[in-house]
C-alpha cells in the first residue's frame, strides 16, 4: 500500500511499493510553463535540460556513464505544471543511483560552453516540432483557448529565449522553484517506507538551503469562440476543436469526461472512428483527447485528412456531436466505457512507470494520493445521466474553440460547426 512521507522542511515524498525486482525513483517540482512569464518562457524546459550538464564532481559525461554503469536509465521532462527528473534501475543499485541524481538535482553546475551547446539542442527541438503539424496544432490550441500566457504558452518557449537564458537566469530560476515544499519524490517498486526515509534523510532533507515558494499561481481560464490557423504546406490539415472542461481537481467529473471520451472517440469503436473513418474514409487519425491541469481543462476532438476532406469531416463531427447532445448515449456504451477505462487502470498498476507517474502527478496538482481502487470505484459507479448531463454542460458548439495547421484554407472553422 502507498505510504506518504511529510517532512518538516514541506517536502513530499510518496513510497508505492510493488513486488518486482526494479525501482523507478521521480524527483518532481511543481513547476512548468504556466509559471513563465512571455519574458522567461521556456525557462523551466531550459532548466531541465542544463541540470544534466554536470555537478561540482561529474561531467555530463561522467553523469551518463555512471547510470548506465549500474544498467539504469535516467531522464527528465518539463510540463506545463511540473517538472520532473527520474530513473529506473534494479532494486540492488537503487541507492547508488538516488544518490547520482540528488547530486544532480542539488550540485549542478552550468558552465557556459556546456549551455551554449543546449541552446543549440533545444533550438533543434524547437525545428523538430516546427516539422510535425499535429505538435504545433496542439500548441495552437492551447494558446487559442487560454490566451497567450499561463497554459497558452509552450513548454519550449521561444528561441530567442532560449539563445540569451544564461547560467545566473537558471539559478535564479531554482532559488525560486525548486523549494522543499515544491518538490515531491516518488519512490515506485521494490522499496520499503524503512528505506525510502532513509535515502531522504542521508541524501536529501538537509539539502534545501532556499526558503517557501510563495510564486503565486495565475488563474487559467478558456476563452471560447477563438480560432488560430497555421498555414503550412503539409499534405494534411490538423485540426484540434476544444471544448471548455473540468480540472485536476474534480475527481467525478474528470472521471464523467474519461467515460464520454472513451466511446466518443477513445478508441476503434468509438463513435468518432466508425463514422469519420470506418464508414465515410474521411480521416486516418480522429480521436479525443481530454487535457486536464490543477484548475482549469479542455475535451478536445483531434484529426487530420486531405485538404479535399476537410469541410466533410468537420461537418461530419458536427453531425456525432448533435447526436451526442440529442440523443445521448446508451447503456452499452457506458457499459463498455467503464469496462475499457477499469481494464486500463489495472493494467497500470503492472507498471512502475505508470505508478510514479500517477502518484507524482496526483501530489503536485492536486495535493492528494492517487488512490488506484478509489479510481475503480469511481469509475464503475458513473451513471448514465451523469455522462449526459456533462455534454449538456460542455459540449455544446457554442463553447467552441479550433485550431488547423495546413494549406491555405478560407472557409471559417467555427461556422462549419455551428
Amino acid at each position: 500500500m502507498a505510504k506518504l512521507l511529510e517532512y518538516e522542511n514541506g517536502l513530499r515524498v510518496c513510497v508505492v511499493p510493488l513486488p518486482i525486482r526494479s525501482v523507478m525513483t521521480g524527483i518532481w517540482v511543481g513547476t512548468g510553463s504556466r509559471y513563465e512569464s512571455a519574458s522567461d518562457n521556456g525557462i523551466s524546459h531550459f532548466t531541465e535540460h542544463v541540470m544534466f550538464k554536470g555537478t561540482h564532481k561529474m561531467s555530463a559525461y561522467d553523469i551518463a556513464n555512471a547510470f548506465e554503469g549500474y544498467g539504469a536509465s535516467v531522464n527528465a521532462f518539463t510540463s506545463k505544471e511540473s517538472t520532473c527528473y527520474y530513473y529506473k534501475c534494479i532494486d540492488k543499485y537503487n541507492e547508488q543511483c538516488f544518490a547520482l541524481l540528488c547530486d544532480i538535482f542539488f550540485n549542478s553546475v552550468f558552465p557556459e560552453e556546456e549551455l551554449d551547446k543546449e541552446r543549440k539542442v533545444i533550438v533543434e527541438e524547437i525545428n523538430m516540432v516546427e516539422d510535425a503539424p499535429d505538435e504545433i496544432c496542439s500548441d495552437l490550441m492551447f494558446s487559442a483557448a487560454f490566451g497567450d500566457s499561463v497554459l497558452g504558452q509552450t513548454i519550449l518557449g521561444p528561441k530567442q529565449n532560449v539563445m540569451r537564458f544564461t547560467g545566473d537566469d537558471v539559478k535564479k530560476y531554482i532559488e525560486k522553484r525548486y523549494t522543499a515544499d515544491n518538490v515531491v519524490i516518488v519512490f515506485a517498486g521494490n522499496i520499503s517506507e524503512e528505506d525510502a526515509d532513509r535515502l531522504i534523510r542521508g541524501f536529501v532533507l538537509d539539502r534545501f538551503k532556499n526558503g517557501r515558494c510563495n510564486d503565486e499561481k495565475k488563474p487559467a481560464a478558456f476563452i471560447t469562440g477563438r480560432q488560430l490557423k497555421r498555414i503550412k504546406d503539409t499534405e494534411q490539415t490538423n485540426i484540434v476543436l476544444a471544448f471548455p472542461s473540468v480540472s485536476l481537481c474534480d475527481e467525478r467529473r474528470i472521471v464523467v469526461q474519461s467515460v464520454l471520451s472513451c466511446l466518443f472517440g477513445g478508441g476503434m469503436s468509438s463513435r468518432l472512428f466508425q463514422s469519420i473513418r470506418e464508414r465515410k474514409g474521411l480521416a486516418y487519425s480522429i480521436y479525443t483527447m481530454p487535457a486536464a491541469y490543477s484548475d482549469a481543462g479542455a475535451f478536445t476532438v483531434c484529426m487530420n485528412n486531405s485538404p479535399d476532406n476537410t469541410r466533410r469531416a468537420l461537418l461530419s463531427v458536427k453531425d456525432e456531436i448533435e447526436k451526442l447532445c440529442n440523443d445521448g448515449i446508451t447503456e452499452d456504451e457506458l457499459k463498455r466505457s467503464k469496462i475499457q477505462l477499469v481494464s486500463s487502470l489495472a493494467f497500470s498498476e503492472e507498471s512502475v512507470q505508470s505508478q510514479m507517474m500517477s502518484f507524482g502527478k496526483a501530489l503536485i496538482c492536486t495535493n492528494n494520493m492517487f488512490d488506484i481502487n478509489r479510481k475503480i470505484e469511481l469509475t464503475e459507479s458513473i451513471r448514465k445521466e451523469e455522462v449526459e448531463q456533462f455534454v449538456r454542460e460542455y459540449i455544446s458548439r457554442d463553447l467552441l474553440t479550433a485550431a488547423y495547421v495546413g494549406k491555405a484554407y478560407d472557409d471559417d472553422i467555427l461556422e462549419i460547426m455551428k
